[in-house]
C-alpha cells in the first residue's frame, strides 16, 4: 500500500472510521473531535513511519541469517 498522496490516505483511514467513531463514543462529547484528530494524525504517522522503512527482500534476509551464523 502506498500512501504517497492525501487522497490515498483519506481512502486508506475511512477502513478505520467506523472503530474510532464507536471508541469515541467512550469520550465526552467536548472532546470527541479534538481526540479524532489526534487519532487521524498519530495512525498517519505511523503509517508513514511503516512504509517507509526498507525491509529487506526474501534472499537478502536468508544472506544475512546466513552470514549470522
Amino acid at each position: 500500500m502506498n500512501l504517497s498522496n492525501d487522497r490515498d490516505f483519506e481512502e486508506w483511514l475511512e477502513t478505520f472510521m467506523p472503530m474510532i467513531r464507536n471508541k469515541l463514543k467512550n469520550t465526552s462529547f467536548q472532546e470527541r473531535e479534538d481526540l479524532e484528530q489526534e487519532l487521524k494524525i498519530k495512525i498517519y504517522e505511523k503509517a508513514d513511519m511503516l512504509l517507509c522503512q526498507d525491509v529487506p527482500g526474501f534472499w537478502e534476509f536468508v544472506a544475512d541469517l546466513v552470514n549470522k551464523l
